[in-house]
């Protein structure tokens, strides 16, 4: 497992979810924003990602569970605690049948592709699907 290098909203400054921890049976693996993460922000107000995999109830298809969380997190600047005021939350689970072709499957990119469009960004930045 490694540490997963993504770019900022601007398009230029990379960011780092460096790894916390490997799959493990029913275990997610865990990366979280370590690396460039503000002095002192304690690690339960940092960015994570988890990716967990688990059968479909008939296991005739395999199930991969993403799950973000983006903490806004402030700094007190009288006591100097942070604090969260708030989350992002991504949650999405994609279900992979094993009866399709691996090449098919493999396509399964167009719809991530799809989720990291400008379009798609723009409408989840602003809140409002495009109209």
């Amino acid at each position: 497992m490694a540490s997963i290098t993504v770019k900022k909203a601007d398009g230029t400054t990379d960011i780092v979810y460096d790894q916390v921890s490997a799959a493990s049976g029913t275990d997610a693996a865990v990366w979280r924003q370590d690396t460039g993460a503000a002095a002192g922000l304690p690690v339960g107000l940092r960015s994570f990602f988890k990716l967990a995999s688990k059968w479909n109830g008939p296991k005739t298809a395999r199930q991969m569970i993403f799950e973000i969380v983006m903490p806004y997190a402030i700094q007190d600047s009288t006591t100097t605690l942070y604090s969260a005021k708030d989350r992002v939350v991504l949650t999405a689970t994609i279900t992979m049948p094993q009866a399709i072709p691996s090449a098919n499957l493999n396509e399964v990119a167009q719809a991530l592709n799809l989720m990291s469009a400008a379009l798609t960004k723009s409408a989840v930045q602003a809140g409002y699907a495009p109209t």
